[in-house]
């Protein structure tokens, strides 16, 4: 299923961020942030499917080059809470293949020079699928000037264009988020794919749905090892809620059926049970039978006394009797059913309890994977949390002035 993401984020100095740092990590580059002073090296990230600059026509050749390119940005910005740059923020269909990527990414960012003749940086990045990322996870980083080219110079207008600005940038936001929509479908019927995407809220599609509560990267990461959070608890409650009103017959029916899977397997299990007892059922019957035969024989024995008062006919009548019962053969038939029952039983009880063992060790390994991935993930916080301070207090020295 197409999900569609579309954001747009400000890249400011105010928060201590660097449009040269941020170009070197969507790009997997090293590059020098002249205005910092500072080499940022991200030559060792994986993941980054494909990247491009571009640019208007009559562009200085310069900012072309994405090293010069966000340290002229850096230059140009003065103010020490200037906005250096903007970024969309795109999510690809998971249907699409590189090649369908790289055609949708194309289409956006030429529309973006054509609409607002900026230069903009763009990189495809794929999933990190070792690092209990979604697979599907394809996106992009688009990141653009904030001020045009001036087609006569080559280089960055005195002044910025204002789209973006308070004023206007809730219009042109929800316009760039209409038309990626539009781009969207058009590159899935390309590929030939019938599904679609929509921008528009549940409220402004006429859907009477809950809204799912933002869970950020901690809590999907915690997710995707398996471990529920309150927040996460109340999005699939608030998705099965939703699930039920919009789908309610064919929801209805789903879960009927998953009751109706559980109730079988009930039955099933009674039947088992019942197929062994109906296994010593007709072993007794079948002794019974037997039992049977061996009192209507002593019936006739006890007439034949009565009749002749013979004490040797009795004894061979009973021997003959005995002998045509073939009582051999019927404790035989016993001992052997009652033998391959209870091996049955053994052989039962003996694969359920092998069975309930490899699936403890499997709970086992699972917990000691999910804890290894914790420990991981809390080391690489702390590796994070590091870096910021270390890059908080090299900004710090940076902008210190002393005074003489």
């Amino acid at each position: 299923m197409a999900i569609y993401h579309f954001s747009v984020k400000n890249i400011s100095r105010s928060d201590g961020r660097s449009a040269v740092a941020c170009a070197a990590y969507r790009s997997a580059e090293k590059l020098t942030c002249d205005y910092y002073g500072k080499e940022q090296d991200y030559t060792r990230k994986i993941g980054v499917e494909h990247t491009q600059i571009y640019a208007p026509e009559n562009t200085n050749i310069n900012l072309l080059n994405r090293q010069k390119l966000w340290n002229s940005v850096e230059k140009v910005e003065r103010r020490k809470d200037a906005t250096l740059a903007r970024e969309f923020e795109i999510a690809f269909p998971n249907e699409l293949n590189a090649e369908q990527r790289k055609s949708m990414l194309d289409d956006l960012c030429k529309k973006l020079v054509e609409k607002h003749g900026v230069v903009v940086d763009a990189c495809i990045h794929a999933p990190h699928q070792n690092s209990g990322s979604d697979e599907r996870n394809y996106h992009a980083h688009i990141m653009f000037t904030t001020r045009s080219i001036d087609l006569e110079t080559g280089e960055f207008s005195a002044k910025k264009f204002r789209d973006f600005n308070k004023e206007v940038g809730s219009k042109t936001v929800k316009n760039w988020r209409s038309y990626f929509a539009d781009l969207t479908n058009l590159h899935l019927e390309k590929a030939g794919f019938d599904i679609r995407v929509d921008h528009r809220s549940n409220r402004a599609r006429g859907l009477d749905l809950e809204a799912t509560l933002h869970e950020g990267s901690k809590v999907t990461q915690l997710r995707r090892m398996n471990i529920d959070t309150e927040i996460s608890l109340k999005n699939d409650a608030i998705k099965q809620r939703n699930l039920l009103s919009s789908m309610p017959d064919v929801d209805h029916e789903i879960i009927a059926t998953s009751k109706l899977l559980q109730q079988l397997k009930f039955e099933q299990s009674k039947l088992q049970t019942q197929s062994r007892e109906s296994a010593f059922d007709d072993i007794l019957n079948t002794a019974s039978s037997k039992l049977t035969e061996i009192n209507e024989t002593f019936d006739k024995i006890t007439e034949n006394v009565n009749e002749n008062g013979s004490q040797k006919n009795i004894f061979d009548t009973l021997d003959s009797s005995i002998s045509s019962l073939s009582k051999n053969e019927l404790f035989s038939s016993l001992s052997d059913s009652i033998n391959n029952q209870a091996e049955h039983e053994r052989q039962a009880e003996h694969e359920r309890q092998a069975e309930h063992e490899r699936q403890a060790e499997r709970e086992r390994q699972a917990e000691r994977e999910r804890q290894a991935e914790r420990e991981r993930q809390a080391e690489r916080e702390r590796q994070a949390e590091h870096e910021r301070q270390a890059e908080h207090e090299q900004t710090r020295n940076n902008n210190y002035t002393p005074d003489f």
